[in-house]
């Protein structure tokens, strides 16, 4: 598939069947995410592979935990957005793979500078926008494409990080950071691609 109708074939997918995605096929993509670029390459990520069922409906079960915490209070007509946002945050809970992404905080050659200054390395980070966090997006992005070049479905998912904490301990992280989950699998039907957005709305030309 040439490059360009690749990234239009790309499309989210949140129904899978249980058709075990091959190992060979994982590690394809895989290799995919992590060729990925990073701040001087520095690579601040690993990513974990789930495939034990048990495991992912642990996961399901602590996202659905913490939501119904966190909103144990809310008007009895919102029950149905409550509803709506646990089905959107746990759509990983269909998929026969899901991979975690984490990273770690990146330590930038200008931090060593800042011993001489009353600037924090944070303070740094967020001038930068967070460089590890915009690397593992690249990385996901590149891990998106590889999918549907192999012709499996794919979901990158922000909404089960409201449980954060938990699938950390879960999936044993150490002195990682949870940023986000993909899940991965063969889809139930072929989406159609995406169409190209109008340039006009999105894109500024600066003289």
């Amino acid at each position: 598939m040439e490059f360009n109708e690749l990234v239009f074939a790309r499309r989210t997918v949140r129904r899978y069947n249980q058709e075990p995605v091959r190992q060979a096929v994982i590690e394809k993509i895989l290799r995919a995410g992590l060729a990925a670029p990073s701040p001087n390459n520095s690579t601040p990520w690993s990513i974990s592979v789930i495939t034990n069922g048990e495991v992912i409906q642990k996961m399901r079960h602590a996202v659905n935990e913490r939501l119904d915490l966190m909103f144990a209070n809310i008007k009895p007509d919102h029950k149905a957005v409550l509803d709506k946002v646990k089905v959107f945050s746990t759509v990983f809970a269909n998929a026969p793979v899901v991979l975690a992404i984490f990273s770690r905080p990146y330590h930038a050659p200008i931090h060593e500078l800042l011993a001489d200054t009353d600037i924090s390395p944070d303070h740094i980070s967020e001038l930068r926008r967070h460089p590890e966090l915009q690397a593992t997006g690249a990385m996901v992005q590149n891990i998106l494409l590889a999918a549907a070049e192999e012709s499996l479905g794919a979901c990158w998912i922000s909404g089960a990080l409201v449980a954060r904490r938990e699938l950390e301990s879960i999936l044993g992280a150490k002195d990682m950071y949870l940023e986000t989950l993909v899940a991965l699998g063969h889809q139930e039907s072929q989406p159609h691609p995406k169409e190209p957005l109008d340039l006009e709305l999105y894109v500024n030309y600066i003289p």
